[in-house]
């Protein structure tokens, strides 16, 4: 393994936010060209702390294989700047993230994806031949701010790929980078309609797959010779009727009623779904001489 640690600082004497409150850093560091590189360790350190306004100042800093483009969804939604915040840590773009409060001369209290834990012990694999650190500052309007320091180490492990296999995953990434203005992958069920979406299906109703037919109704329609004394056969409305419960659902509170299995509608004859049937004989076998053999 061709492990490689990377230190890093992004550092400004001073940065005025624009009319929306939002200043935006970003700083390239170049790595080998051709590999795949597997993010293993992530930290990250204030270096120096800068006085605030009266208004609070947020911020969030991200590490990713391309640049990233913020997005029209607010860090605070009832707030009138912090508009436009970064995408969601859990984006396919996002290698690393911190977001939280600028301390007034204080250390800056902030929260990391991953947890210091897994950044730890990262398993982050990318493919691009450079990586960026992108810093986002949300103060006031118009606000100037002084000493802005950090620090970012980086343990990577660079490993050689086949051309195809980097070009494909550059291409993946350069198009992950192409984030999305406004996210919205939620799915909103009520308690209703989340019933009959749950496990276990014994008590919210189903099929019972488990459950068994008896041998003397559909079983005996496709057997040669039933295994009972008595050869009692099915009529095809009888068929039509097994199929039909097989497929029926049944409320958590109601009698399964006739035990038959979802997988009785495999290999049944076409006419017994639909359309025209002809007169079912009874089952026979023959005799070597072609004589019907009468059991």
């Amino acid at each position: 393994m061709a492990i490689e640690i990377v230190k890093e600082t992004i550092e400004l004497d001073a940065f005025t936010c624009d009319a929306n409150g939002n200043a935006f850093f970003q700083k390239r560091i170049n790595l080998s060209p051709g590999k795949v590189h597997n993010l293993l360790q992530t930290d990250i350190f204030e270096d120096a702390f800068f006085a605030t306004d009266s208004q609070a100042v947020r911020f969030e800093a991200a590490i990713s294989p391309y640049p990233i483009i913020p997005t029209n969804m607010p860090f605070i939604q009832s707030a009138t700047n912090y508009k436009n915040r970064y995408p969601s840590a859990g984006d396919d773009t996002i290698l690393f993230k911190v977001n939280g409060v600028v301390g007034d001369n204080t250390p800056s209290i902030f929260n990391q994806f991953p947890t210091a834990q897994i950044a730890a012990n990262q398993k982050m694999a990318f493919y691009s031949d450079h990586l960026y650190i992108n810093f986002h500052i949300m103060g006031g309007a118009n606000n100037s701010y002084t000493n802005f320091a950090w620090s970012l180490m980086f343990t990577i492990d660079s490993k050689n790929v086949s051309s195809l296999t980097h070009s494909m995953g550059v291409l993946a990434e350069s198009h992950n980078a192409m984030c999305a203005l406004v996210m919205s992958n939620g799915h909103m069920v009520s308690l209703a309609v989340l019933r009959g979406n749950i496990f276990p299906m014994w008590r919210f109703g189903g099929i019972r797959a488990e459950h068994m037919i008896t041998p003397i109704a559909a079983n005996a329609y496709f057997l040669p010779i039933n295994t009972r004394d008595a050869e009692t056969m099915t009529t095809t409305p009888g068929i039509r009727q097994a199929v039909a419960d097989a497929r029926q659902m049944s409320a958590f509170d109601a009698p399964f009623g006739d035990r038959r299995p979802s997988w009785l509608r495999m290999h049944l004859n076409a006419g017994v779904v639909a359309g025209a049937l002809r007169d079912q004989w009874p089952p026979i076998k023959h005799a070597d001489n072609g004589n019907v053999r009468m059991l």
